[in-house]
């Protein structure tokens, strides 16, 4: 009996111990997660087994040595989003297993000098996102350790004693800090130290740093105040990191040592000269980013282990033969956005591996012959937004690898092309054409052209926005594994042209738009209808212009208004009838005497009305003249001025010139030198203006009588004439 109540007892022990905590949801695992509890006090009595305490997001203001088990297991302690202000001296000293602490996003602005004493086996510290400004000597008591994160904090500047004796740390991450100064010995004592990240602080220069590290691989000064190259690094370096800076030329000195460099970014910066031969000294560079800054020209004397060339956004001109050795590894070169207006037909000579080129954005008009030739690996040429012109014979020749060629955005409508130019993209997959209406006639022209050739190849080609009316029936047999040829935003004609492409889309699976599916926009019967909606018998006569070569714009009707005729074009019109029947002479006779009458009568309405309209007018002309003659007699008193005005008193000589338009300007050179001008209409004579009296006169009683001859009925006088 006491034997069974002892076993119960342990065993109701053992149960009490291994319990979680009722303020933790579990401790499945090993972990206890305890996260965003509310907890404002650490939690007793948790699993022997817990290797790992889960306190983020809690409202822990305070730590004690007492708050954490003696001789307990835990490896792992994160604390990370609470209210920490301050760590305490010995405050971790029974976690003696702990391996990795998180007290990120704290407002910690003191961390005592004994803070972490006993965590000799302290591998990751983690302390971003604080307000801490000065480091001081907390991390003499974890020698051990490996990484540390001091990121978004407020640190100054780095002493030379900050990190003395964590020897064996091999990650310092201060980035985003507000760091000035670094001493030149901060990091001497690191022969372990392998990432040293500082991007993001105002350093403005860090000459002289000395390492001891033999195994330091990345350095990264992005997005610093940095006017020039930071000193010499160690040779072990492959990652060397400094765009967004300030930096404004690249010497050759500045990459003396560092042999075994394989990645250098220099973007965002303000270099505009590179010395000749400056990263000769880094034979195993491969990617050389020199993207947004202000270079004029290929820097001469790369590395022939160089792979990928990034100059987006600069200022090239040319791309000059030669740069490039015979026996370059380079695969992408990348020019976009320049002011690249020619490429030499020897430019890209010798890159046997070059398999991508970009060059959009640039001021390109003409590919000559041989630019784009022999290069058996190239798989992708970018050549969109370029005003292109003129594409010679042989620019794009013996390209087996070519998949992908853009030249979206040629809005030129003039563009002459050869006719190799279809053989030499013919094992392309992707075309793209987009918004460029020169070039894609003359590819659908090469291929109604040279019938009977296919494109085994192309899987996607898109001809959106190319003012398209009509399409050659031959893209049906020339694409035979096409999967999408994109008609958006063409104005196509629905006659029986097209029918073969309406069939084409009833069957087949290939997909002919991007957004909107094909619309017709003529003839008129089938306006704004979808093509793949229409009926065979919708289908009407197509014009007299088949090709696509031919296809020229209709132009708009001229119609000239018509003269009215005089009396005296009427006889003519009589006398030439008499000679051609007999029977019609009367019957214009007729016509003619009628309308004479016509006129008479109205002429008699129209004397009276104009009579009054005279007696009118020559009162209005007698009341005009009087007042031109009181508006001279004022703009006289006003040239002589009276005493003490400006205007009588300012003599300002003024320069008369007669225009080619039969205008007069004047000018006038003002007090403070700049010039007033003032274009005038020349006065016509008296003679002119009574032609142009009379002919406006006459105009007015023709209107007159014509509108009196429409609307007045003939009296019974002119009846019995008629």
């Amino acid at each position: 009996m006491d034997f069974h109540f002892a076993a119960f007892v342990v065993l109701t022990c053992a149960l009490i111990v291994d319990s979680c905590p009722p303020q933790c949801t579990s401790c499945a695992r090993g972990t206890a997660d305890c996260v965003g509890m509310g907890l404002r006090d650490i939690p007793r009595n948790f699993p022997s087994k817990t290797v790992t305490i889960d306190l983020t997001e809690n409202q822990l203001t305070d730590l004690q040595q007492d708050d954490f088990p003696a001789q307990s297991n835990v490896q792992s302690l994160r604390l990370s989003r609470n209210g920490l202000s301050a760590i305490a001296p010995r405050t971790f000293r029974n976690l003696e297993q702990l391996m990795s602490l998180d007290l990120s996003l704290n407002p910690i602005t003191r961390i005592h000098d004994k803070a972490f004493e006993g965590l000799s086996r302290l591998r990751s510290l983690t302390l971003t996102n604080t307000k801490i400004q000065k480091i001081g000597k907390p991390f003499d008591e974890i020698p051990n350790v490996s990484t540390l994160y001091l990121g978004y904090n407020q640190l100054t500047e780095i002493e030379e004693d900050d990190f003395e004796m964590i020897t064996r740390v091999r990650t310092i991450d201060l980035s985003v800090n507000r760091i000035v100064s670094i001493h030149p010995r901060a990091f001497q004592n690191l022969p372990y130290l392998r990432i040293l990240i500082l991007k993001n602080n105002p350093i403005v220069e860090a000459k002289g740093l000395l390492f001891s590290s033999d195994m330091l691989q990345l350095v990264d000064f992005s997005q610093c105040n940095l006017e020039s190259v930071p000193g010499l690094m160690p040779s072990s370096v492959g990652d060397f990191r400094l765009g967004y800076n300030k930096i404004t030329e690249i010497k050759a000195a500045d990459f003396e040592n560092m042999t075994n460099l394989q990645l250098l970014t220099l973007n965002e910066n303000k270099i505009s000269n590179v010395e000749y031969m400056a990263f000769a000294t880094t034979i195993n560079l491969q990617e050389l980013w020199l993207n947004n800054n202000k270079l004029r020209m290929i820097p001469r004397g790369l590395p022939i282990r160089l792979e990928k060339l990034y100059m987006d956004q600069n200022e090239v001109h040319d791309i000059e033969s030669g740069l490039f050795g015979k026996n370059a590894n380079l695969e992408t070169l990348s020019l976009n956005m320049n002011a690249v207006r020619q490429i030499l037909n020897d430019s890209f000579s010798g890159l046997q591996n070059l398999t991508n080129i970009y060059l959009k954005s640039n001021n390109i008009q003409q590919i000559i012959s041989g630019t784009f030739t022999d290069m058996s690996s190239l798989k992708k040429i970018d050549l969109s937004n370029n005003p292109l012109k003129r594409i010679d014979p042989k620019a794009f020749k013996d390209l087996p690898s070519l998949q992908d060629l853009d030249m979206s955005y040629q809005e030129q409508a003039d563009v002459t092309v050869a006719d190799d130019f279809i053989t030499g993209i013919q094992n392309s997959n992707y075309l793209q054409f987009m918004n460029s209406p020169g070039i894609a006639k003359n590819f659908l022209r090469l291929i109604e052209s040279s019938r009977g050739l296919t494109f085994p190849s192309i899987k996607v080609i898109n001809l959106e926005y190319n003012e398209l009316k009509t399409l050659p029936s031959g893209l049906k047999n020339a694409m035979v594994n096409l999967d999408m040829m994109s008609l958006d935003g063409n104005p196509l004609q629905c006659d029986r042209r097209l029918s073969w492409l309406w069939s084409w889309m009833k069957v087949s699976s290939v997909k002919f738009y991007s957004f909107e599916a094909p619309t017709c926009a003529g003839p008129e019967g089938v306006r704004d209808r979808e093509l793949q909606s229409l009926q065979s018998s919708d289908f009407g006569e197509a014009p007299e212009t088949t090709e696509i070569s031919k296809e020229v714009p209709a132009q708009p009707e001229v119609t000239t208004p018509r003269r009215k005729t005089t009396q005296r074009e009427q006889d003519n019109t009589v006398k030439q009838n008499r000679d051609s029947t007999t029977g019609a002479i009367t019957a214009k006779q007729d016509q003619v005497q009628q309308t004479k009458g016509q006129i008479q009568t109205s002429n008699k309405a129209a004397r009276k009305t104009t009579g009054k309209n005279q007696t009118n007018r020559s009162k209005k002309k007698k009341r005009n003249r009087k007042n031109k003659q009181k508006r001279r007699r004022n703009r006289g008193q006003k040239k002589k001025g009276k005493k003490g005005s400006k205007r009588g008193k300012r003599k300002i000589a003024r320069k008369c010139s007669r225009l080619p338009t039969g205008q007069r300007r004047c000018c006038r050179t003002l007090k403070n030198g700049s010039q007033r001008c003032k274009t005038m209409k020349l006065k016509l004579s008296m003679r002119a203006r009574k032609t142009r009296k009379s002919k406006a006169k006459a105009g007015k009683n023709q209107k007159s009588n014509a509108r009196a001859g429409k609307t007045r009925k003939p009296n019974a006088r002119t009846r019995k004439t008629a």
